[in-house]
């Protein structure tokens, strides 16, 4: 029997069948008016906020011009009490627009925007902001209390280095960089000689910001364990310390048993060089690893000593192409130097190895 026949001559005669049906098709109905009403209702909530957020903005905006103007805002107790009734849509979008405006203002006005914002309550706010349950409020707080240089902030932006969040900690090493404050040194030289709690880059860039507050930590680096501390300290010694200082340090990473740590050693001498190259540097340009020997090429061509180009023409044949060509560059470098420039050209006419004739070209480009 045909499955219509069927529901015509069984199902199509009971009560409860049509009853069932018309239940069906009343919920899907039902359903269909609440989606519709949920979807406008979305679209009305999103139209609303964009309303509400370009309005504060242009707000925000004048109040932030007020809060930079010479004299300050005119009426501080209307403003202190605007900024207390931020609520959540409108605190989050001050913090960005704060935020945005320190990045492109000198430490001079941004120490004026600190002590206006003093005034009218806005340290207050950013403080509170500090212990949002959301990482990411947390963050933009932390971010704008960093570009401030706010002092007052120090000891709990510290505690935020041990936040749950990763993206609030790297916030916290950030801000506490620019601050600048040495109370938060040593908690910032434990996050870089035990690395991974927060990005080595940004924790390198912290403690660098410390000058030479942060030479211990740096040449406690040397000692580490850890390769890569180890590498990061070269170039920060090579940054904080003194160039003969500097020098001494890093002569001695020539004989580290990590590669790696070798090459950064000689690329952080090319960056200090003086009239005397160090014989452990020409040493390293017969280093087995090719990436110090290329290091060590590149940066004989920073020292104004010609006791570098024996060196460096015997690295133009060397295996390893990158070397030969960074060899060539070199000697063209201190063609252009007082003391060995003569004896560098001499040697340079004396050879017509492939690596120099490209160092030439690239030079008449202006890229050596």
């Amino acid at each position: 029997m045909e499955p219509a026949a069927l529901l015509a001559t069984t199902f199509g005669k009971q009560s409860w069948f049509w009853g069932a049906a018309v239940a069906v098709v009343g919920l899907l109905l039902l359903a269909n008016l609440l989606l519709f009403v949920f979807v406008f209702a979305r679209r009305l909530r999103d139209l609303t906020r964009v309303r509400r957020t370009a309005r504060f903005e242009r707000e925000c905006e004048e109040m932030l011009d007020a809060i930079e103007s010479a004299s300050g805002p005119h009426d501080l107790e209307r403003m202190r009490a605007r900024i207390r009734g931020f609520n959540e849509l409108e605190r989050p979008i001050a913090a960005k627009m704060l935020i945005e405006r320190l990045q492109s203002e000198s430490p001079e006005q941004r120490e004026a925007v600190l002590a206006a914002l003093r005034d009218v309550g806005g340290t207050d706010l950013i403080m509170r902001s500090l212990r949002r349950r959301r990482p990411w409020r947390r963050s933009l707080a932390i971010g704008a209390a960093g570009l401030l240089g706010d002092t007052a902030a120090v000891p709990e932006v510290i505690e935020h280095l041990s936040d749950k969040s990763r993206y609030v900690r790297e916030a916290s090493v950030r801000a506490l960089g620019r601050i600048g404050d040495e109370r938060a040194l040593p908690q910032l030289a434990d996050l870089f000689l035990r690395p991974g709690r927060a990005g080595a880059g940004f924790v390198y860039e912290a403690v660098l910001g410390f000058g030479e507050a942060s030479v211990p930590v740096f040449r406690e680096g040397l000692s580490s364990e850890m390769p890569t501390v180890r590498l990061t300290s070269c170039f920060g010694i090579a940054t904080v310390l003194e160039p003969a200082e500097a020098r001494a340090e890093l002569v001695r990473m020539l004989e580290d048993p990590a590669g790696e740590v070798r090459a950064a050693a000689a690329e952080s001498l090319g960056r200090i060089p003086g009239t005397s190259v160090p014989d452990e540097l020409i040493r390293a340009t017969g280093d087995s690893v090719p990436s110090v020997r290329r290091a060590a090429v590149t940066a004989l061509g920073s020292y104004d000593d010609a006791g570098a180009l024996a060196s460096l023409v015997a690295a133009l044949d060397d295996a390893d192409r990158d070397v030969a060509l960074r060899a060539g560059e070199s000697l063209v470098r201190l063609g252009r130097l007082p003391k060995a420039g003569s004896l560098a050209r001499a040697a340079i006419d004396e050879t017509d190895a492939w690596p120099l004739e490209t160092a030439r070209v690239l030079d008449s480009l202006g890229a050596v």
